[in-house]
């Protein structure tokens, strides 16, 4: 199931690089979809297993639980992932970097992922794409200021409705703030929050935030000195590759 193209919503002074935006939300979208579909052949090979068996021992009819598990799976309705932030190095088109100098554009992605996989994991029900299709949604970035723990600038917020596909994105420009009066590089943690207004389809409300950042970085790894009494040789720290961070803020470093 995937969206249709539609018209990405983007901050005014974000709207001359564009085409290097959309084509970083289309790599986005490519890797989310092929985690989905590996999502998919995982659920269905736990479903063929767990099928009753001639003795009536009938697993597949515990879904009926009122919780989000069912046959022993949880059921994720929806998640919000924060995915970046990028900003242009040089002349060239948006990069993954957390240093970022005042003054310069820098954006953070916002992906909303709904779940496609039928509620219950059973053939003929609606997935949670569907169940949430045609809800508004507004999204939010807070951002703590590190140096002195103080509110900095929201991000946002960015509204919308959620249409066909799984996957929605928004994005959102990082403040460029001043460095400190000292000159000392300004520490941000920015963290997405999702509230889904379901009044009109009489279903509940949702709320979340991203519990999932998608950190795009690299670093090589790299050799400490020798440390007695660990293995008699030298420790390699290992590097740094895209990968998912779990429950913590996307942290950037702005610098004058």
């Amino acid at each position: 199931m995937t969206a249709p193209p539609v018209t990405l919503e983007l901050p005014t002074e974000l709207e001359g690089y564009r085409d290097d935006i959309e084509e970083t939300i289309r790599e986005v979208r490519d890797k989310l979809e092929q985690g989905t579909t590996h999502y998919r052949s995982q659920i269905n090979k736990v479903h063929n297993q767990n099928r009753p068996s001639h003795n009536g021992d009938d697993r597949v009819a515990r879904i009926a639980e009122p919780t989000a598990v069912f046959s022993g799976l949880p059921y994720q309705f929806f998640d919000l992932i924060a995915v970046g932030p990028f900003q242009p190095i040089g002349t060239g088109p948006f990069r993954p970097n957390r240093i970022i100098r005042a003054g310069e554009p820098a954006y953070l992605i916002a992906a909303v992922w709904r779940n496609p996989v039928p509620l219950g994991f059973t053939p003929g029900n609606p997935s949670a794409a569907e169940v949430m299709a045609g809800q508004r949604f507004t999204i939010r970035g807070q951002t703590v200021n590190i140096n002195d723990v103080t509110a900095g600038p929201d991000l946002g917020p960015a509204t919308g409705q959620f249409g066909g596909g799984f996957v929605d994105f928004r994005v959102f420009s990082i403040p460029s703030l001043p460095a400190p009066e000292d000159g000392s590089p300004r520490l941000l943690d920015i963290t997405l929050t999702i509230d889904v207004n379901s009044v009109e389809s009489g279903l509940p409300p949702f709320a979340g935030y991203a519990s999932l950042w998608l950190q795009l970085d690299t670093e090589p790894p790299f050799v400490f000195p020798y440390i007695p009494g660990v293995n008699g040789g030298p420790i390699v720290v290992p590097g740094l590759v895209p990968s998912f961070v779990r429950d913590i803020p996307v942290r950037v470093l702005i610098y004058s």
